[in-house]
Parts: structure tokens; sequence; C-alpha cells
């Protein structure tokens, strides 16, 4: 994409050196996660030194004789591998190199997800497997709806390998499913995380989301991607035709809306407050009819509004995982999750407002943005091992002693969440 987006991908490079590495030599993996540059670049780095680390684990000599796979060795080795991860150290050369990488890569992802994912994960492999696959995914931050359907759609079924044609058909089906389900408006709004990105960079706020615009070749690309191909032909005939270079989101919406009814009269017409995007369920893979298929959850498919962030800008790449609607007991699919799982507490209401001062200030080095996008992420977390996990990996990143009255306080607030209540209890 850097043909379209030469200007502003030079712009994040500058931008992100200047608030990482500057003209230090070098930089831990550390630092770079507590910076303020956006979530997709440190994403990106710490994707790929888990890659590196695994390699080399790949390549120890072990022993059979010694209990590598014994619950509390590998207990250690998790906190081992969280510091080696979290301490990895860039030369200016190699963090030149991945930062350069990393922006390329985004922008990609974010103008034509289909061909990225596909590209990136298959390279030039027929099949991949599906532990691979999901390790991959660890590099997109927008779009989780892939990475969500994609994993359920994996565990549904069982799978060990994907090949390319089977991946690329299910990327297809997520999209066609997304598109049927949405307005105009929204479809506009999948394009809010291209300005994210571009705006991270921006050292003032950016006006209003009605004012935002992008370059209409990156719509174009988008819409191509999503196999959208009236879509698309209606924007390259105002490119070409009307000589239009950047697109603002509400006369892309009003576009799509022209292109969808047949109605060149035709608008959206929303108050300003609603040009934010609003949450919506993910789509589901469902057995139907002897078939499968991608279905939103959610009565009528209406989404249960939710204060909860994560990521992404747009709707249904801010969604808390559910567990998939399938019937208890139907052969070759989960179970559903229980009740509890289903109620668990939204996880901004758990503390009082003085409890939240005290985790910013002791936890979060003062960072309330950073406390609240992690509280973000652990709301898409449905089980208590991996919530644990990720606590680990905040004490760690910000030298937080994890016996600490503040950290001990914070854990057993996030805990409560997962513990079932009475009436759970009752009713097991």
């Amino acid at each position: 994409m850097g043909y379209i987006f030469e200007t502003e991908i030079a712009m994040i490079i500058n931008s992100v050196r200047s608030r990482t590495i500057g003209e230090a030599e070098s930089i831990r993996l550390k630092d770079i996660l507590a910076a303020n540059v956006h979530q997709a670049i440190k994403a990106y780095f710490k994707a790929r030194v888990e890659e590196i680390l695994q390699r080399e684990r790949q390549l120890e000599v072990r022993s059979k004789k010694l209990p590598y796979p014994a619950p509390e060795v590998l207990r250690l080795q998790e906190q081992i591998d969280l510091l080696l991860v979290h301490n990895y150290e860039f030369g200016q050369h190699d963090f030149e190199a991945m930062l350069d990488h990393a922006v390329h890569f985004q922008f990609n992802i974010l103008c034509r997800p289909q061909w990225t994912l596909l590209s990136f994960i298959f390279e030039n492999q027929r099949r991949r497997s599906t532990s691979e696959i999901e390790r991959k995914l660890k590099y997109c931050v927008d779009y989780a709806y892939y990475a969500e359907i994609i994993k359920r759609f994996i565990e549904a079924r069982g799978l060990a390998e994907l090949t390319y044609e089977e991946f690329g058909s299910l990327l297809q089906r997520i999209d066609q499913e997304i598109v049927a389900r949405h307005s105009s408006m929204e479809l506009a709004l999948m394009a809010r995380p291209m300005l994210r990105f571009i705006e991270a960079a921006l050292p003032l706020p950016p006006g209003g989301p009605g004012e935002a615009h992008i370059p209409i070749n990156a719509a174009i690309v988008f819409f191509e991607d999503k196999k959208l191909n009236a879509i698309k032909g209606r924007l390259e005939t105002e490119r070409d035709s009307n000589g239009i270079s950047d697109i603002s989101l509400l006369r892309l919406a009003n576009l799509i809306e022209k292109v969808r009814t047949g109605d060149e009269a035709a608008e959206v017409s929303l108050p300003e407050s609603r040009l934010e995007p609003k949450e919506v369920p993910p789509a589901q893979v469902t057995p139907q009819s002897g078939e499968e298929r991608l279905a939103p959850q959610g009565e009528g498919g209406v989404a249960a509004e939710s204060p909860a962030k994560v990521h992404s800008d747009f709707d249904v790449a801010e969604l808390r995982p559910e567990e998939p609607s399938i019937q208890r007991g139907q052969e070759g699919w989960p179970a559903p999750a229980s009740d509890h799982r289903e109620r668990m507490q939204e996880m901004h209401g758990l503390f009082s407002a003085s409890e939240q001062k005290t985790f910013i200030r002791k936890i979060f080095r003062k960072h309330d943005i950073e406390f609240r996008l992690a509280l973000d992420e652990l709301n898409k977390i449905r089980d208590w091992e991996e919530a644990a996990r990720y606590l680990k990996e905040i004490f760690l990143l910000n030298d937080v002693d994890p016996f600490s009255e503040e950290a001990i306080l914070f854990t057993d607030r996030i805990q409560s969440r997962y513990l079932p209540t009475d009436g759970d209890e009752q009713s097991g």
C-alpha cells in the first residue's frame, strides 16, 4: 500500500521512531510496548519476538529424562519466556527494518485484509497447520472479528490444518455475512481503523469522524478485496470522472447507499453523535440444515449495547467473544458456555473510583489510557487461566511486584469476575 500511503508511512515511521528508540543504540521490547504508539505496531513487534523465541526453542536439545512437561516446570518456563520476550533487545538497524515491515504490513491488512491474510499466513505453502494460522493471527490487531471467527471455526471442527483454498473461502464467507448484516454507514465505518492508524502518529487530535477523509484509492482497494465490485466501480467513477482523490466517511456511506438501493437520491442521515460505530455481536459458525453458516449472535441479529472497546474502531471488530450458539450434545460441536460465563460482569464495573485511581497510579504508571486498554483486553478473555497470564504480562511490563498490596487487590478484583456466584453453584 506504499503507493497510496507513501506520505503517511513516512510520517508514522518517523513518529514511532521518535517515541521509542530515538537516537539510542538499542531498545528493549518492553519499552516499545510501554511507548505511546499504535497497538498494531506493538502487536507486530511482540509477535515477531515470540516467533524468534519459538524458533530457538525448536533448536534446543532436551533430554527425555528431564521432566520438562511437568506442570510446575511449564509454569516456570512460561515466566522465563515472558522475561525473555519483554527484554529482547533491538539494535538500531534491526529496529528500523522491523518498523518498516510493521507499518507496511499494517496498511496492507487495513486496506485489503483478505488478500493480506492469505498471503501472509500461507506464503508459498498450499496448506498450514491451525496452530501456525493462530500464531500468525497474533500479528493482526484490527478487524479482530476475522481472528475470533477463524479460531471458533477451527475449534468447532477440530481441525488440524487448512488448505489455501479452504482458508480463502472462509474469509470470503465471513465478509459476505458481515456485509449482508450491516448498514451503509457501518460499512463505511469499516475504514475507521485506517484513520486511527494514521491519527496515532499525529501530535494533535483530528476533527470529528464526519470530517475524516481517506484516500479514495484505499477505499477502492478495500471494497475490491471484499468482492464488492459495484461499490468499487462507483468509487472509480467518482475518482476518474469527478477528480476526487480523498473521500469522507459520510460521503462514502452515501455512495454505498446509492449503490445498494439503486436510488441516486438515497442518503444516510444520522446525527453527528451516531457517526461513531457501535458494537454488534460477532458472526458465529453454526450448523444449519446440514450446512455450515456464518450467523451473528443475538436475538434477531440486534446488538446489545456495551461500553467495552477493544483495538479496532469498526463495530464488528470491537466485540468481546461470545460462545457459539450450538445445541447441547450435538455431535462434533462443543457444548455452550455455562450461565455464569454468559453473565460475566463487564470489567470496567469491577472497581470503585478510588480503586481505579490507585491502580492507575501504582500499576499502570499513571497512564489512564493503558489501564482502560488493559480492561478492554481482559473483557475479551473468558477464562481465569488466560486472564492470569495476561496479568503477569502487565506486572512484568510495568515492573510491578505481583505480591504488592495493590497488585494482589487488582488480581483479586479481576479474579472475582471468573468465580461462580451462589446461584451458579446451586444451578450446577
